[in-house]
């Protein structure tokens, strides 16, 4: 059950498990010498011994034990484990199969104990109908169905009139001779079928990736949409699907068709973030989310389709594709006029849906974000948040898109008004976030809570006063520092990157004096011995508006200010590594035609390279 099982693996577990008992039992009641023995018995009335045929225990037992395997083994696989669907699970089978068996055992026992050892045949007949009780309703009530299920979703072969070998499926096959049946009956037939195919092999598929077996898992979507090719080929990741087939499903099909191709491109999507030099694995993973999102755009079933929402992890992949992996997008549209298109769409689709619109007007604000129209952002923003009910909305959004990515693009949104001068608003919701929306944020997600209070922190701290500086200093000490000191390995690689962010803080909440001497000496060390991982530049860009370079100089700069407490040398040589950070950012924030890749990051790493600047320089 726990693999890709086919026919001839099925037929040999059966027989593993049914044949040695069926053996056992028909060769007892065949030859009387396996079950008889002779036993003398003394007469005490005639004073002698007489010989007597009786049965033996010793079938018995190990019929017994046969027979207890199946159970067992059923029991084993029918433990609830975490992870594991509900479908692996035959626990109403086994009852039944149980009481079967009692019903069969309060038969043939009582039976067995009246007639003793008068009918020796009768009484061995009776033991192996009783052992025989256990196995039977086993193989009628699990084993028959799980074979028929696992052959018609992994053993058909394919219809094809030029060879048998490629015919579609059993289905298929059976629905062919069904000449008194009207077409659309067939048709109709022939597409439950389908469905049900799919969706026994979407189990297994589930059952691979929460093994960690991710090819195997694409394997089994790769077969799932193969179902629904109606010319005779296998599906291929990069042909897809053709436009008569598209147009040929129906609104189920549609939605399992839509379904796979998004949870395939999740799947590759992981495959590539495990090897990031994969790159089959992040062409397939861009192709099978735009193949998502083109086939419900034009299928003619996407009117008939009750729950439209099939379609919204489809969008909400395609925002996290856009932001952190690089792609080509369709029809050779610009990135900006795709990311554009894909935002408008998006709440298109999910007007009047309450928590899916706010997330589609988050996916369209950060689009916007990322193009540096900061105004036209603010303004998507003041819809969400008439929409948007955090104590209502942000767990929703968190169980069906994984972050409640409102708050995030609230708080956010702090820094943004912040810097376009409107900082009387910008204070305000950041208290509007940390009393309101903070709390719905479970303990555990530091991840998110990190994404959140660093642009309210920044804010916070930018306003160059003590006060707001230890606010903020004690928001990321309670809420993200601390947690992650105390889940040490276990806390998410991201979290390597609060150290120079805590260092910022502190040294704005000290008032540039000097704080705790150990920490102190701990965080010079740091910047200056530090290695990070490659990949923190980007994300820093990605999700928080600032090269993660830029942030580090800016600590480097918070440190060598404090001139009374660390020494000359060391605050030369946090100047030096400060200013080879910031040589970083000017390659990671200017394109090679002198463009600005990010406007708002630009303008912090010229602030902090204006500090550096002049701290350097001779008095």
């Amino acid at each position: 059950i726990r693999r890709a099982i086919t026919f001839a693996d099925s037929i040999f577990v059966v027989i593993v498990l049914l044949i040695p008992q069926l053996v056992l039992q028909i060769v007892n009641l065949s030859v009387p010498n396996v079950r008889m023995g002779s036993v003398e018995i003394l007469e005490y009335d005639e004073g002698r011994y007489i010989c007597e045929s009786r049965a033996g225990p010793y079938v018995l037992i190990v019929g017994i034990v046969l027979a207890a395997i199946p159970f067992v083994i059923s029991l084993i696989i029918n433990i609830e484990s975490k992870g594991v669907p509900d479908k692996f699970r035959e626990l109403d089978e086994i009852v039944a199969s149980m009481t079967s068996s009692f019903w069969m055992l309060l038969a043939t026992l009582p039976t067995v104990g009246m007639i003793g050892q008068t009918q020796p045949n009768a009484r061995a007949y009776l033991l192996a109908a009783s052992v025989l009780s256990f196995v039977l309703p086993l193989s009628h009530d699990i084993a028959q169905a799980r074979l028929q299920n696992v052959t018609m979703s992994t053993g058909h072969a394919r219809d094809d009139a030029k060879s048998k070998e490629k015919e579609r499926s059993s289905f298929q096959r059976q629905s062919s001779t069904l000449s008194d049946i009207s077409t659309s009956q067939r048709q109709s037939k022939r597409t439950s079928q389908i469905l049900k195919a799919a969706e026994e092999t979407a189990v297994m598929g589930k059952m691979f990736d929460t093994m960690g077996s991710k090819s195997k898992a694409v394997d089994m979507n790769r077969g799932i949409l193969t179902l629904f090719k109606v010319e005779g080929d296998d599906f291929s990741w990069e042909a897809g699907f053709t436009f008569s087939e598209i147009h040929s499903l129906g609104p189920k099909c549609l939605e399992v068709v839509v379904k796979t191709l998004i949870g395939s491109s999740k799947l590759w999507q992981r495959i590539f973030f495990s090897n990031p030099d994969d790159e089959e694995a992040k062409r397939r993973c861009v192709k099978c989310c735009m193949d998502a999102l083109d086939i419900f755009d034009k299928a003619p079933a996407k009117t008939q389709v009750s729950d439209r929402s099939v379609i919204y992890p489809g969008y909400s992949l395609m925002s996290n594709i856009a932001r952190t992996m690089t792609y080509v997008p369709p029809n050779n549209m610009s990135h900006e006029e795709f990311e554009l298109s894909l935002g408008e769409n998006f709440v298109k689709e999910t007007q009047y849906q309450q928590y899916h619109q706010c997330r589609a007007l988050a996916f369209q604000a950060d689009v916007m974000r990322r193009q540096g129209k900061y105004e036209d952002t603010l303004s998507v923003i003041d819809v969400m948040k008439s929409v948007y009910d955090p104590q209502l909305h942000s767990r929703v959004l968190v169980k069906e898109y994984v972050t409640d990515q409102c708050t995030e693009i609230l708080a956010a949104s702090t820094f943004w008004l912040h810097h376009c001068g409107r900082n009387d608003e910008a204070l305000k919701l950041c208290d509007q976030v940390v009393d309101t929306m903070l709390s719905e944020i479970e303990a555990t997600e530091l991840v998110t809570k990190n994404t959140i209070l660093v642009p309210i922190c920044r804010t916070l701290a930018n306003q160059r006063n003590t006060s707001n500086a230890k606010k903020a200093l004690e928001l990321y000490r309670t809420h993200v520092s601390d947690p992650v000191a105390l889940a040490g390995g276990k806390a998410h690689p991201a979290l390597g990157k609060r150290v120079p962010f805590m260092i910022i803080l502190k040294c704005y909440s000290s008032g540039g004096e000097a704080y705790d001497y150990d920490d102190l000496s701990t965080d010079v060390a740091y910047m200056l011995n530090r290695n990070d991982p490659a990949w923190f530049e980007t994300t820093c860009l990605t999700y928080i508006d600032a090269a993660w370079s830029t942030r580090c100089a800016e600590a480097c700069l918070c440190l060598a200010k404090m001139t009374g407490c660390i020494s000359h040398d060391e605050s030369s040589a946090l100047i030096k590594e400060g200013l080879k950070c910031l040589e970083e950012s000017a390659n990671t924030l200017e394109n090679e035609d002198g463009s600005v890749v990010n406007s708002l990051a630009h303008s912090y790493y010229s602030q902090i390279l204006s500090e550096l600047e002049n701290l350097s320089a001779p008095v």
